[in-house]
């Protein structure tokens, strides 16, 4: 059972087109946890300085 070339090239494309959109999610993933922890921090840091 084999397939035609084609589709063996439409499959590889598809799967790097996926590859990519997964490590783009991922990597957009992290800079959100990035920026979120320091936008916490900077306002932890000017909650306690309105403290004082």
């Amino acid at each position: 059972m084999s397939l035609s070339p084609a589709f063996g090239i439409l499959g590889v494309l598809y799967a790097i087109f996926t590859l990519t959109l997964a490590v783009m999610a991922v990597y957009a993933l992290v800079l959100v946890i990035i920026f979120l922890r320091l936008r916490i921090a900077e306002l932890k840091r000017v909650a306690k300085a309105e403290g004082q």
